[in-house]
């Protein structure tokens, strides 16, 4: 009975922990100018869907998930640079096809051909490199400025060995290989 009534306990307090971050966050948001859309206003429908569905929404790569960068973003906004940034490309087959083609040559060799984290330099990196397939499914993928900031420049800042691509892509690459990840990582 006591490990019955401990567990009811656990679940209670997770759960009334689990209401205060949903009330926090869009609040906490909603201050800071540069700050993270509300959730219904990130465009969660314009691409199409596909890649986790179904599947299980936990993982080995949970971990991978950029944890500072997302508080920081919740607590700051992006920097000015990309505030207020959307992927200008058209929302088509094309762009996710061109995004899948950028993500190939220069994303899957440590975030895994699925997104997963599993790639041929994944085992060297410490953070593990971040589990795209999961990280597609929160809503703070869909936020344009928040994606653009990191592929732009990279996981420095926040103490991982994701490059800068500023420098290495075109915008129009950037802005497709976004749309791809934002599209759940489908394959053909």
């Amino acid at each position: 009975m006591e490990r019955h009534t401990t567990f009811l306990c656990a679940a209670a307090l997770a759960v009334g922990v689990g209401l205060f971050f949903a009330a926090a966050i869009p609040s906490l948001a909603a201050t800071h100018p540069n700050a993270a859309p509300a959730w219904d206003q990130m465009g969660l429908d314009p691409w199409p869907s596909g890649g986790m569905m179904g599947q299980p929404s936990m993982g080995a790569g949970m971990s991978g998930i950029s944890l500072p960068r997302h508080r920081y973003a919740m607590m700051n906004g992006v920097p000015a640079p990309y505030a207020g940034l959307q992927n200008p490309l058209p929302h088509t087959r094309a762009t996710i096809d061109r995004g899948r083609e950028v993500y190939e040559k220069n994303c899957a060799t440590c975030h895994g051909e699925t997104g997963t984290g599993d790639g041929p330099a994944a085992k060297a990196l410490s953070p593990h490199p971040a589990y795209l397939a999961l990280l597609a499914e929160m809503p703070i993928v869909q936020w344009d400025a928040f994606m653009d900031w990191t592929v732009s420049e990279g996981g420095a800042q926040f103490g991982t060995a994701m490059p800068s691509f500023k420098a290495t892509l075109s915008k129009d690459d950037t802005w497709a290989v976004i749309a791809y990840i934002q599209a759940h990582l489908p394959r053909k």
